[in-house]
């Protein structure tokens, strides 16, 4: 009986057969727990479903290459009598055969295709940090200001500047190819400062959570009561830039499936990085030192927020003063 459960599980068996089988599993609960056993370790091929469909033909080139190494035919027979001659015994030796090759076969198509993704991200990401760099580099040191009102007071209004100032090229820049958006990379349009200050009101928050795409960006620091913009100190450990986080604690990107997310830190270099602060240091990249979405505490406190976060100030007393003079 259980040299059929894969049978089974496959939907591979005869009517009567299959009857049987479950007949047995109502009545034996060892023989469930291993069906379980079973269905389990076929869970790792479901992720990949929609990417990958077996070549034409592979299951009869399969039941070919088992009864060739067993024996049972000689080279000379055509593969559809071969099939014709298999019992269902074969039949759960040939399905064992597949389930053991893609258990070790589509977790790494999977993995490989995790892999490019963040790096076409990690290359976004160094795109921006040109840009960047380029912008500090004709206004004082200073990147990209959010401001604290008005109809740009949205983090993602950095991607806005540097795209109208000519410091981005390329529509799918904004776009990680993990990211919910990634079906839109070669059509997603940044919106301009201009159609920000005419968009209803209706169409603005629409605007905000997009003009960023799928990233966040530094939303500031306060210090000796005024608010300020980050300056490029060209530090290793300072985040600018990183794959948007997601609304609720502890704010992790869900751009990589939840496992990880990118930073551009403001030295320019770019990590992947499996929590939410950089190695060997104690800040949070997407809260500031009290735990809040909100600007930094301090020119060393870096907050990433997504594209439609503003920097909202709460309580504090704020001496509003923007240094770019722009």
């Amino acid at each position: 009986m259980r040299e059929q459960l894969i049978g089974y599980l496959l939907d591979a068996l005869e009517p009567a057969e299959h009857e049987q089988v479950q007949a047995q599993l109502n009545r034996d609960s060892g023989l469930k727990r291993e069906l379980e056993v079973l269905s389990r370790s076929l869970l790792p091929l479901t992720a990949d479903r929609e990417f990958f469909e077996p070549p034409a033909g592979l299951a009869d080139r399969t039941c070919v290459f088992v009864a060739l190494r067993a024996g049972r035919v000689s080279l000379a027979q055509p593969p559809a009598t071969v099939a014709r001659q298999w019992s269902m015994a074969d039949m759960v030796v040939a399905a064992g055969i597949f389930l053991a090759a893609s258990l070790l076969f589509f977790p790494a198509m999977s993995q490989s295709r995790f892999a490019a993704r963040v790096t076409q991200c990690q290359n976004n990401l160094r795109s921006f940090g040109m840009a960047l760099n380029n912008y500090a580099n004709i206004h004082r040191g200073f990147f990209p200001n959010v401001p604290l009102e008005g109809r740009c007071s949205a983090a993602g209004v950095v991607a806005v500047r540097l795209r109208d100032l000519g410091f981005l090229e390329g529509k799918g820049i904004v776009v990680c190819p993990a990211s919910s958006l990634a079906d839109e990379a070669a059509v997603f349009e940044i919106p301009t400062a201009a159609e920000l200050e005419s968009a209803s009101d209706e169409q603005l928050p629409v605007l905000h959570r997009r003009m960023g795409g799928s990233y966040g960006f530094n939303l500031g620091y306060v210090q000796d009561g005024r608010y300020f913009s980050p300056r490029n100190l060209h530090r290793a450990r300072f985040a600018v830039m990183a794959d948007s986080p997601s609304a609720k604690p502890p704010y992790h990107s869900a751009n990589h499936g939840g496992c990880g997310q990118n930073v551009l830190f403001e030295d320019g270099h770019v990590q992947y990085l499996t929590t939410c602060r950089a190695h060997g240091c104690r800040d949070d990249f997407y809260t500031n030192d009290k735990g809040v979405v909100g600007p930094g505490l301090h020119m060393y406190d870096a907050v990433i927020g997504s594209s439609d976060t503003k920097p909202c100030l709460e309580t504090m007393l704020i001496e509003i003063a923007n240094p770019e003079a722009q």
